[in-house]
């Protein structure tokens, strides 16, 4: 009976783990479903666990083109709205490539004083540019970028295979 009862439980940790991450695209830009301090949720792996918002806040069918040696992404119109407005502190966010939690990151502004070591995406430099790019985001590899050492984690093959499967590898 205990054996059974074990059986069910572990079955029931699978299948509930399996849930967890939204599978719906196979690129996708997450955040985090409730409070997390972007600062904090990198550390000791947390953000592998986190539950996920159910719905991406990017997607592919989002994505116009991505331009992975610099790593700017054009977006369609209706993605830039969706945006968050993020604290000084940032919002912090997980990138997923076909289910599987590829790295963490943080949506910054640029008026934040307070550094991260996680790739950034700075969500009010869109609204600032004057240019013809003013649909183009930079995921940087940290904020400010003069910081960034060690792995640059934008940089993982699963990203780049995925996008270029999907057609979305362009310069920008």
């Amino acid at each position: 009976m205990k054996t059974r009862a074990l059986w069910v439980v572990v079955s029931l940790l699978i299948v509930t783990s399996a849930v967890a991450i939204p599978q719906r695209s196979t690129f996708a830009i997450h955040l985090i479903a409730g409070p997390v301090d972007a600062r904090d949720f990198a550390q000791r792996g947390q953000w592998k666990n986190l539950p996920l918002a159910g719905m991406p806040i990017i997607s592919e069918a989002d994505i116009l083109a991505y331009d992975f040696s610099k790593h700017a992404i054009r977006l369609k119109l209706e993605a830039l709205r969706r945006l968050p407005r993020p604290p000084v502190a940032g919002t912090p966010f997980v990138v997923v490539v076909n289910g599987e939690r590829i790295y963490p990151g943080a949506f910054y502004t640029s008026v934040s004083s307070i550094s991260c070591e996680l790739p950034v995406i700075v969500v009010d430099r869109v609204a600032q540019s004057q240019a013809a790019d003013a649909d183009v985001l930079l995921i940087e590899r940290a904020y400010p970028p003069t910081i960034a050492f060690g792995k640059d984690l934008r940089s993982d093959i699963r990203v780049r295979d995925v996008l270029s499967k999907l057609k979305k590898l362009a310069p920008l």
